[in-house]
């Protein structure tokens, strides 16, 4: 009996283990399908699996996309519930099941959802600006045009106010000189941003995004450090299936201590490529025209050229990794100054995960290169300036659209005109919400 009893036993388990052979299998011939594009076979492969897999958030939401991809609408909507009842607060889902709702003509769910991803910070703006073409649509369809604003306000440790120099002293070509003091302060930040978007044409078409933003820094401590910042941004957008284009114009004005400090001019054209769905390319190049407004600083007035490409990799549907190079050069349009005219490299490096409904994290590396034009006596030297940041932060959203925020930022610079090198950290907790 005790024989039979484990052949039985031992038939049982084989069987399974050939099940789930069998599935995963299954499983891996159904992503790959899916990788490669082939939404038919994948959402076939798919179909036969979730019901064996129900509680795989990941398996519904691939299922979804391949429905979406294959125009099944009301099965890729079914599939992005279930994950949306497994995984609430997975942002990614969310905007997929707005598009479903979009093309499904479901508006108001669509323009629900939609509002609910713009909420949260850690979205990269090339999907945010995605969300605001979906938007202009639905409220074209509505007969209205969509606003949305986000009130920021931050805390702010700053260790180093003055970006005073890491010695006390620096070397110059006939001695030494003493450098300055590191002051360090508290200030109150409030950040205001609001933009709205009219769609103008049919559908993968033409829409008008107009944005202001309003900044003011208060020191507690020294008020010759205090900023304030105002812009605005009108732009004309183009989306097509792979491909968006945006066409900025923008304004802005610097006060420094209440003082008007710098005026700025520029246009700015940017393209975005989707290789496929989790891979895009993003390019822009900016031409901005300085004007400084007090009298002493005028010889800083300079043409400024930016040329950037990003490549941002979506690794889950909460998270995505993103890279950056850049490079820039600045001339100036008068004067003799030294400290005008440079060229600068920035590699950047940016990880952001919301690794649940509430709390997201994203960190940021950069390094840069700065190689001034003119010669300095003084130093015997063409100054160069090596320079990295590093941050993080931690996020947390709590009633929806109110997230807080606890942010900390290292930057060191080393120079070879020693008076230039400095390092300073600043720490944050901040608090922002979106209407």
């Amino acid at each position: 009996m005790k024989n039979i009893l484990l052949i039985l036993f031992t038939f049982i388990f084989s069987m399974s283990v050939s099940a789930n052979e069998n599935i995963y299998n299954e499983y891996q011939q159904a992503l790959k399908a899916y990788k490669t594009k082939n939404y038919e076979s994948s959402y076939t492969l798919f179909s036969k699996l979730y019901l064996t897999k129900l509680s795989d958030a990941k398996l519904n939401f691939y299922l979804g996309r391949s429905a979406y991809e294959i125009g099944h609408y009301e099965m890729a909507l079914a599939a992005f519930e279930r994950v949306q009842m497994l995984e609430n607060g997975n942002l990614r889902n969310t905007l997929e099941m707005g598009r479903t709702y979009f093309m499904l003509k479901m508006y108001e769910n669509a323009e629900i959802a939609f509002r609910e991803v713009l909420q949260n910070q850690n979205i990269p703006q090339n999907v945010r600006r995605n969300i605001e073409l979906y938007l202009s649509k639905v409220t074209k369809v509505q007969q209205k045009s969509f606003t949305y604003a986000t009130l920021a306000l931050e805390m702010i440790y700053d260790s180093n106010v003055n970006y005073g120099s890491l010695d006390s002293e620096y070397n110059i070509n006939t001695g030494t000189l003493p450098s300055e003091d590191e002051i360090s302060d508290v200030a109150l930040q409030f950040y205001g941003d609001i933009t709205n978007i009219y769609d103008i044409g049919d559908k993968n078409g033409f829409a008008i995004k107009n944005r202001f933003i309003g900044m003011y820094k208060d020191y507690k401590k020294d008020n010759r450090y205090d900023v304030s910042y105002i812009s605005y941004t009108p732009s004309l957008l183009y989306s097509e299936t792979k491909y968006l284009i945006d066409i900025a114009i923008g304004i802005d004005d610097l006060f420094i201590a209440k003082q008007n400090y710098l005026m700025s001019y520029y246009i700015m054209p940017r393209y975005e490529y989707a290789h496929y769905t989790t891979l895009r390319s993003i390019v822009y190049f900016k031409y901005q025209k300085k004007d400084f407004q007090r009298e002493t600083e005028v010889d800083l007035n300079a043409n400024h050229y930016e040329l950037s490409y990003s490549l941002q990799k979506i690794i889950s549907p909460r998270s995505y990794l993103q890279g950056t190079l850049t490079g820039i050069n600045e001339s100036k349009t008068q004067g003799n100054r030294i400290d005008v005219d440079y060229d600068e490299y920035r590699a950047q490096l940016m990880y952001v995960n919301q690794f649940t409904s509430v709390y997201g994290t994203d960190i940021f590396m950069e390094y840069r290169k700065r190689d001034y034009a003119d010669f300095t006596t003084l130093f015997a030297s063409t100054r160069t300036d090596n320079g990295g940041t590093l941050s993080a932060s931690l996020n947390a959203m709590y009633f929806q659209s109110l997230q807080f925020s606890l942010k900390g930022t290292y930057n060191r610079v080393e120079s070879n005109q020693d008076r230039y090198t400095y390092q300073k950290y600043t720490i944050s907790l901040g608090l922002n919400k979106t209407f």
